[in-house]
């Protein structure tokens, strides 16, 4: 496969849509500017939601708040940034519910899927806008729902999933990041999945500051390193593998072929390889490379066996021509992959992420 941009080059395909009107246009459209304003200066994010929108074992992995993926999403307040999270990359069959209970104070077609935004009854100041939904039925404005009503599906593959918090707040239009509302009850989903805490998935208004974006209109120009961007859930589904194998042990070829979960097909990222040899072959770790076998001394220097968009399936060679293996007998041989735009950030999510396995044992 050929080598893949960066994950931050390849995501605005996937992630481009119309980023809010005026806030003063939705405020009046959505009938928002009733009641007083919040606070939020003072009273910060109430934790208040008590359901997850998504269906989590869909996802493999989030946006954090105020990140440079996708494109500019932001207030009345802060500028240049995406003040939302991507749930990247859910399937047309993942269910989609209302996080609160309220008013569909707002529902229109997206270029993928439909925009519902809830107002919460109990937070009035509170919307939650759900992004590319395939509605299970036609919503109509001022229509109540229920927290955990089902309002349909994710659109699918070809795009994420998003989710944004607008707040009528006492300094206008603002923007919050959709862990912050949630429960500790809600949140321990992601807690089970290997994030720790909710700092994990935001970047700091001050952090952002200091490392700012720069856009073109709502293009975010040269945005960081996707690894900066995105944090990886733990126990994303790992390849299917087949061992190739032919001949006996003295005169053998050895090769694999992975099947991958149709969520990462098409995403940047990197295929490896890897042999643990037992202590009677000398032990130690090798990554199969495009240079051969390579020793394996940490993610920072490793070598992919591919890279470049994720393939439904491949077959890798490990062993071309027939060899002696007696030598290496009780090896184990592992496959895996990793999303993002180079090997090291490959390397790391898929090891944050759990998306490997033992394949065969050289016997």
């Amino acid at each position: 496969m050929p080598r893949s941009r960066s994950l931050s080059a390849f995501l605005p395909r996937f992630l481009s849509l119309r980023r809010l009107a005026p806030a003063a246009a939705l405020l009046t459209a959505a009938g928002l500017a009733h009641g007083a304003p919040y606070d939020l200066e003072r009273l910060g994010v109430p934790r208040f939601v008590d359901v997850n929108y998504i269906d989590l074992a869909k996802v493999s992995r989030l946006s954090k708040f105020r990140s440079g993926m996708g494109h500019d999403y932001s207030d009345n307040v802060e500028r240049c940034r995406s003040m939302k999270h991507y749930f990247m990359f859910p399937d047309a069959s993942t269910a989609i519910v209302s996080p609160v209970s309220g008013t569909v104070t707002r529902v229109y077609p997206e270029w993928a899927g439909w925009q519902v935004q809830v107002t919460s009854a109990d937070q009035p100041q509170f919307t939650f806008i759900l992004f590319h939904v395939t509605l299970a039925r036609p919503l109509a404005e001022g229509e109540p729902v229920v927290a955990g009503q089902p309002l349909g599906t994710h659109v699918g593959t070809q795009t994420a999933s998003d989710i944004a918090v607008r707040v009528d707040s006492t300094q206008g239009f603002r923007l919050v990041s959709y862990f912050d509302t949630l429960t500790d009850a809600a949140f321990a989903a992601y807690q089970a999945r290997g994030i720790t805490s909710r700092e994990t998935l935001v970047t700091s208004r001050a952090q952002r500051d200091a490392a700012p974006l720069q856009c073109s209109g709502e293009a975010f120009v040269d945005p960081p390193a996707d690894a900066l961007e995105h944090v990886l859930l733990r126990g994303t589904t790992p390849p299917s593998v087949q061992p190739l194998v032919h001949g006996p042990l003295q005169a053998q070829t050895l090769g694999l072929r992975l099947v991958l979960p149709p969520d990462v097909a098409g995403q940047p990222g990197r295929l490896f390889v890897a042999a643990a040899l037992p202590a009677a072959a000398g032990g130690g770790l090798y990554l199969l490379s495009p240079a051969g076998w390579l020793p394996f001394k940490g993610c920072e220097d490793a070598a992919s066996a591919a890279g470049g968009p994720l393939p439904a399936s491949a077959e890798l060679v490990l062993i071309g021509m027939p060899a002696d293996l007696s030598a290496l007998a009780g090896t184990v041989v592992h496959a895996g992959y990793g999303l993002g735009g180079s090997d090291a950030a490959a390397c790391a999510g898929m090891l944050q992420a759990g998306s490997h396995v033992a394949a065969y044992i050289v016997r």
